[in-house]
């Protein structure tokens, strides 16, 4: 699937924070709480060290003893931990992979013949 999972020219992250192996409540996906933070310039690096610091602040006066992130999150509600450190709610932030593995095929065969043709006008 290398065309489908071609490189993009934006260079940055996708932060996820919460993830473990099982201990207490079982495996647990890291939440995306930053769909994208492009991480071009010093500026953008600096946000991305100012957003873990805002993690590492609220989980010192949130948590638990013995607890995780991920448990805290569980605990207090993602809503409030984005509150917490100062992230508007977005909808391309996943907390779980998805249960369904099916794609629909509807339009297949109208979307091959538009990437044939894109390659052959290329």
């Amino acid at each position: 699937m290398t065309g489908a999972l071609a490189h993009g020219t934006d260079t940055g992250a996708t932060i996820l924070i919460g993830g473990k192996r099982t201990l207490k409540i079982g495996d647990l996906m890291g939440t995306v709480v930053m769909p994208f933070m492009s991480l071009k310039t010093d500026e953008d690096y600096q946000a991305l060290v100012d957003l873990g610091q805002k993690v590492i602040d609220f989980f010192a006066e949130n948590a638990l003893e013995h607890e995780r992130t991920g448990e805290m999150i569980e605990r207090i509600g993602l809503v409030n931990f984005l509150e917490g450190i100062g992230l508007d709610v977005d909808a391309n932030m996943v907390s779980a992979p998805r249960t369904n593995p099916y794609v629909r095929m509807d339009g297949w065969d109208d979307e091959v013949a538009r990437i044939n043709a894109k390659k052959a006008a290329a």
